[in-house]
């Protein structure tokens, strides 16, 4: 009996009130290459606007079906990006793009290919098509050690383009339906950036559950898709520093398996001890938390070693490369006395010269403002959490009056 051909992914363009953003998104998804027929799915939230809905209606989709989806109230961004990840219900796997995102050509068979590779692991949670080259949570250069496989895992949800299959999205939904009241914590492992993001942000809750539940996302090392950051719901101007090289070149992807691969990230955007101990023997067994930027909070690190960049006096040091990524260092076996690796009773706090100078050692080149504002980013995130707090208190009060 022949075997079924496998279908594409669906493609669901999500947009809300700008129509020049969807406008070029659905431009770049009709240039694309597919082997096979296409579905697209274009899902407008309800924003009073005409013209996104005309644009929709009058596409032309020569790949196979379109459908639009037009929704008669106000979801928001969080309601309506969960209403999409249903459609894994429908359609099986989906590959979703905001309106602000532009695809490589070739993005199809990147995410064929990473969605039978990771079929069957229920460790990896979801498939990213964009490759990150900047930390979300501080805005520092984030640059994977490069281990030869075109792929690499952490423990950061997609948002600027990804892929789920219905078992990733369904796993999901279960453990949000329980979870998603409830507070977010530090001592639950995650950054304390999460406290300041929107409550209309479903990618904060998409990250507490990777972190909850040990599982990961896969991305590529070449970047499938890259993020315009045009001004909408979450982004006020236009902001550069999400733009990356997109991938034009078709290519025989080598995906690794998580066992298999030595870059492995935690929810810091830290690599594993694991990792690093494969490259490096002379850590000894990777029993060690690792905090090489200085920033995860005390009560998370609660081995009885650490690597970091944390003032310390003893144990074995290693020096700060003046560019690439921090741990290169740590993997060449470079001595020196910026990191170390000691009992974690040995460190003290993280200075703020010493997070200029990762500044500066992360983003060689970059002005002497900008080193500032990255060194200073702790102090944002505790600005933007007290304004909330005291949001939420105000709102409280006339609630009670």
């Amino acid at each position: 009996m022949k075997k079924k051909a496998r279908e594409n992914a669906t493609i669901v363009a999500v947009g809300y009130n700008r129509v020049g953003p969807l406008a070029r998104l659905l431009a770049h998804l009709r240039a694309a290459y597919y082997a096979g027929g296409t579905r697209l799915v274009i899902s407008l939230d309800h924003s009073g606007e005409s013209s996104p809905a005309e644009l929709a209606e009058a596409f032309e989709w020569p790949h196979g079906e379109k459908r639009v989806i037009r929704h008669e109230r106000r979801l928001g961004l969080r309601e309506h990006i969960l209403t999409c990840g249903d459609l894994t219900r429908e359609y099986g796997a989906i590959v979703l793009f905001e309106d602000d995102i532009v695809p490589s050509p070739h993005f199809c068979a990147y995410v064929d290919a990473a969605l039978v590779r990771y079929e069957n692991d229920d460790r990896i949670a979801g498939i990213g098509l964009y490759s990150y080259r900047i930390n979300e949570f501080n805005n520092l250069d984030f640059e994977p050690l490069d281990d030869g496989r075109d792929g690499y895992f952490l423990q950061v949800a997609a948002s600027w383009g990804q892929a789920w299959n219905e078992r990733q999205w369904s796993a999901f939904r279960r453990w949000y339906a329980c979870h998603r009241g409830e507070a977010f914590r530090v001592s639950d492992g995650i950054p304390r950036q999460l406290e300041s993001w929107r409550d209309n942000s479903w990618k904060r809750h998409y990250i507490r559950y990777l972190v909850a539940t040990g599982r990961y996302f896969a991305y590529p090392r070449a970047s499938l898709s890259t993020n315009m950051a045009t001004p909408g719901t979450n982004t006020r101007r236009p902001v550069s520093i999400y733009q990356v090289p997109l991938d034009w070149q078709a290519r025989d992807w080598d995906l690794p398996s998580l066992d298999d691969s030595l870059a492995r990230y935690d929810v810091f955007y830290e690599p594993e001890a694991a990792c690093l101990t494969a490259y490096n023997p002379a850590l000894g067994q990777p029993d060690f938390d690792v905090d090489l930027m200085g920033i995860k909070p005390r009560e998370i690190l609660r081995r009885r070693r650490l690597l970091s960049a944390r003032v310390c006096r003893h144990g074995l040091g290693f020096s700060l490369l003046g560019q690439g990524p921090p741990a290169s260092a740590i993997v060449q076996g470079r001595a020196g006395g910026f990191f170390h690796l000691s009992q974690r009773e040995d460190f003290g706090r993280m200075s703020l010269l010493r997070r200029l100078a990762l500044a500066r050692a992360c983003q060689a080149g970059a002005p002497l403002n900008t080193l500032m504002f990255q060194a200073l980013k702790p102090l944002q995130t505790e600005l933007t959490i007290a304004r909330r707090r005291h949001g939420a208190k105000s709102d409280l009060r006339l609630a009670r009056a």
